[in-house]
């Protein structure tokens, strides 16, 4: 592990482990065929080990592991070519959500699968550009052409007020060390009040059928 690796590892934001946590409890069919969209560095592969075509997408390739460059809002693929599209933590930086919407179930089969997380109550962050913050109403709007669609919040207020505090001061942020705490608080809150819904969680999982 590379220190920068390690570094985000000690010091992760409650975002980031939130997003983990939530991908790790999933219990997925064997997708034949999946599509990542926004794959960066690709820490996705263990949620898809039977799949027979497994491509990753990106705006920037990075050697080794983008198989192809190309744009979310215009996804360089035949119709219905995939069983399952996953996207994490990349609609808040697309120009249109509504548009990638509609180019994700174009490429999915019928009875296909598009996984997503976003954030909502979490500082602005740029990759390159970030342009939106989505409730779960929205979510449930811009994919309402999908025939089934499920959003859970991640996280509530204590996850929210760890990430914005840590922040806080761009930058130069005083409070950054802070973030070390963001492992008790990842764990404690979902014990305590992990059946109460939350009006201003950290962000969203969303998990919708063709």
């Amino acid at each position: 592990m590379n220190p920068k690796s390690l570094f985000r590892r000690l010091f992760p934001t409650a975002h980031r482990l939130l997003v983990e946590r939530a991908l790790r409890s999933l219990t997925l069919p064997d997708f034949e065929s999946v599509l990542i969209v926004g794959a960066g560095y690709d820490p996705y592969r263990s949620l898809f080990p039977r799949a027979k075509e497994y491509i990753r997408l990106d705006i920037q390739p990075i050697p080794g592991i983008t198989d192809v460059v190309g744009d979310a809002l215009a996804l360089p693929f035949e119709t219905e070519r995939f069983n399952c599209l996953f996207a994490s933590e990349l609609l808040e930086h697309v120009e249109d959500p509504f548009l990638f919407a509609q180019e994700a179930a174009r490429v999915l089969k019928p009875g296909g699968t598009i996984i997503l997380t976003v954030p909502f109550m979490f500082h602005r962050h740029g990759d390159p550009h970030d342009y939106w913050r989505l409730t779960d109403q929205g979510l449930m709007t811009a994919f309402k052409h999908f025939t089934k669609v499920e959003v859970k919040p991640l996280g509530n207020s204590i996850h929210a007020i760890s990430d914005l505090l840590t922040t806080a001061f761009n930058p130069y942020p005083l409070f950054f060390p802070l973030r070390v705490f963001n492992h008790l608080f990842v764990v404690i809150p979902r014990k305590m009040v992990g059946r109460l819904e939350s009006k201003a969680p950290s962000g969203y999982i969303l998990i919708g059928t063709k």
